[in-house]
């Protein structure tokens, strides 16, 4: 009993090497494989811009800029992908957005006894941050150039507004009587969590480049920070500044339960 187990075993193992080992890879006439294989990494951007460009190119009258790359993700985030095995990807998607503008402004110096039409700086920094990342599990079916994908993936993005921050080259007592000003503003922020499954296909017009795109369905939990302004004046009688801080909108959360088309992208994707 014990010797036909094991010849039952080794006539199913060696059957199992057999049919891997005949399974063929599909290649183009100069045998290089089409479809990615195990170990394989890709990178992915949009190619809307580029169908646009020539698009336009036929109507005569559409704004014609030169393309640029659009990530696949939405919101610019970096796409990448590891192919676990022949079927089966690992997908990651990361973006870090730190963004600085510094705006200023000549105007009048209203120090007391300061020379004609001398001038002061006033200045505005504003800032906002974007930060995102995601992964997901792959699964793909198909042994011709078209293929099918689907999985899950696991995301979160915190994105703040634009915050700003305001210095002045005059004194606030030396301003007119009643003058107020803005010294602060905090935009809202929104967290973001969710969980998406994904359907979708790819075709590969050459080895290792594909074209596609995908549709989702998933809930997002999204977390908003309250929104504030600060302004300050000061009163002349008391020779008092005064500074009040306001709430524009206060803190709230929302659920989405809903389908997306991937923002729409049509994805071209390069495995090397």
């Amino acid at each position: 009993m014990k010797k036909l187990i094991l010849i039952a075993s080794f006539i199913f193992i060696a059957f199992e090497a057999t049919s891997q080992s005949s399974q063929q890879i599909l290649k183009n006439r100069r045998g290089i494989a089409i479809l990615p294989q195990i170990g394989e990494y890709a990178i992915g951007f949009g190619a809307n811009p580029v169908f646009n460009y020539f698009g336009n190119m036929f109507n005569g009258s559409g704004n014609n800029s030169s393309p640029s790359p659009t990530f696949a993700t939405p919101n610019q985030n970096l796409f990448f992908k590891y192919m676990k095995s022949n079927n089966t990807a690992y997908r990651v998607y990361f973006r870090l957005g730190l963004n600085s503008n510094t705006i200023k402004s000549n105007v009048v110096d209203k120090t007391s006894g300061a020379l004609v039409n001398s001038t002061v700086v006033d200045v505005q920094k504003t800032k906002n941050n974007t930060i995102g990342l995601g992964f997901g599990i792959e699964k793909r079916k198909g042994a011709t150039r078209l293929q099918g994908i689907y999985g899950c993936e696991a995301f979160i993005n915190n994105t703040s507004g634009f915050d700003s921050k305001y210095t002045f080259g005059n004194k606030i007592e030396n301003e007119d009587s009643g003058k107020v000003r803005t010294t602060l503003i905090n935009s809202a922020s929104n967290f973001t969590i969710g969980l998406r499954g994904f359907v979708g296909i790819e075709y590969f017009i050459a080895p290792k480049i594909s074209i596609g795109g995908e549709l989702g369905y998933g809930a997002s939990f999204i977390f908003r920070s309250s929104a504030e302004n600060t302004i300050e004046n000061y009163d002349k009688n008391t020779t008092t500044l005064i500074t009040k801080k306001t709430t524009v909108n206060p803190k709230s959360n929302s659920i989405s339960l809903d389908t997306d088309n991937y923002n729409g992208i049509i994805k071209v994707l390069f495995y090397f």
